[in-house]
């Protein structure tokens, strides 16, 4: 049995894209509150859920900001109904390889319009 299949994550992170983009319509943006490590008191951080993904993932400014340029607006109130398309990112943090999720504007979704 995997270790992730053991210890299921609340949130999504850069491994579910399982190194594909994918394109999601974004339901709503709210704040929880979370603990940041064992022992760290509580505190609040944006999430963004997606319409039929069954897990959010945590806003960072780098997130938050590639979302907002990609739909045109910082209001995350607006967000909603949109669509992005999300892709992994690998990078290093602190030494140590990561693979982060990232967000682009989604392609426009083409129509055949047979000749008319």
């Amino acid at each position: 049995m995997k270790v992730d299949s053991m210890f299921p994550r609340k949130y999504a992170s850069g491994g579910d894209l399982k190194g594909k983009s994918i394109t999601l319509e974004i339901a709503r943006v709210v704040s929880e509150k979370m603990r940041p490590g064992p022992g760290a008191p509580e505190t609040a951080k944006f999430v963004v859920y997606f319409v039929g993904a069954g897990k959010g993932v945590i806003l960072n400014r780098t997130l938050a900001n590639q979302i907002a340029s990609a739909l045109g607006s910082d209001e995350t109130d607006a967000w909603a109904g949109q669509r992005i398309e999300l892709y992994p990112e690998s990078l290093v943090v602190a030494g140590t390889p990561r693979i982060a999720i990232r967000a682009r504007a989604a392609a426009a979704l083409t129509q055949s319009t047979n000749g008319k």
